[in-house]
């Protein structure tokens, strides 16, 4: 997973979530493991989410995240 990949989030644990898309918009560490910011309807989700609790679907060619100008 990096930056701005598109993901799905576990609707076990996150069924408010059903059928969106996010995208990851930061990484931070718990514990060693890796979580993410997401990002869902123009809003970040409001906490880290756990690496196990989302699913790659796609990447957006259109972000501007690093790079060269």
């Amino acid at each position: 997973m990096k930056v701005g990949d598109l993901v799905k989030f576990s609707e076990e644990f996150y069924p408010e979530y059903k059928g969106k898309v996010g995208m990851l918009v930061g990484q931070g560490y718990s514990t060693g493991s890796p979580v993410w910011k997401v990002m869902v309807d123009g809003r970040i989700h409001p906490f880290h989410v756990d690496t196990v609790d989302l699913e790659v679907i796609g990447y957006d060619d259109t972000k501007m995240i690093g790079g060269r100008l």
